[in-house]
């Protein structure tokens, strides 16, 4: 090629039929990808290159989807954060409830613990007393009140 930013001497050194033309086996790629290069790519395009060992290595897939997914993230917490958003809104009620039902949760587990224990020391009431020293009954009595003040409710009673 004599000029390559002048279309017309492109087109001159383009012989006729070079469609038609098989590849030449000691080419390491075939003439006509260089002539569909010349006419139909951009001359300032720099993302297109003849030989693919030329071009400079780009981003790897996994960096690329790490990167989209970053961003998809920030664009949802801008969503998530925009003021009257319907999505924050329902996410925030969501997420309340959520917290009031595992504070119920863990209260629930608290109350049937000591309701086991108070069971047992039910059960081996007679134990309990026989082998406490001193008094076994005001100790028995005192384990048990002690149970029962550890009931979440018993606490809310107290602090209010």
């Amino acid at each position: 090629m004599n000029n390559y930013a002048d279309a017309d001497d492109i087109v001159k050194d383009i012989p006729n039929g070079w469609w038609l033309l098989p590849p030449s086996k000691a080419d390491k790629a075939p003439k006509q990808s260089h002539y569909m290069l010349a006419v139909l790519v951009h001359k300032n395009n720099a993302d297109i290159v003849s030989d693919p060992l030329d071009a400079a290595a780009g981003a790897t897939r996994t960096t690329g989807r790490k990167q989209a997914a970053e961003e998809r993230m920030t664009e949802k917490l801008i969503a998530q954060s925009a003021q009257g958003s319907i999505r924050g809104k329902l996410e925030e009620t969501m997420m309340s409830k959520k917290t009031t039902l595992m504070e119920q949760t863990i209260e629930m587990q608290k109350t049937d613990g000591i309701e086991k224990q108070l069971n047992l020391l039910e059960r081996f009431k007679p134990s309990f007393v026989n082998t406490s020293h001193g008094g076994g009954e005001e100790e028995y009595d005192r384990a048990v009140r002690d149970m029962l003040n550890e009931l979440p409710f018993m606490k809310k009673r107290k602090t209010e």
